[in-house]
């Protein structure tokens, strides 16, 4: 059987990081991106998103 491919990506994975300590982190650009997201995220109800169809 043919090994299955591997996927790689240049996407950075934050999987591991606990969003609760992201004051933690170094100051870096990581850092002011989590924050800014986090604090918009913060402000806005909660949304989600839907798809019709029209079959």
């Amino acid at each position: 059987m043919a090994e299955e491919p591997v996927l790689e990506s240049e996407l950075l994975d934050v999987t591991g990081i606990d969003l609760a300590r992201v004051a933690e982190l170094p100051d870096t650009a990581l850092r002011a991106a989590l924050n800014r997201i986090l604090a918009e995220n913060a402000e806005l109800p909660d949304r989600f998103a839907a798809f019709e169809s029209s079959l």
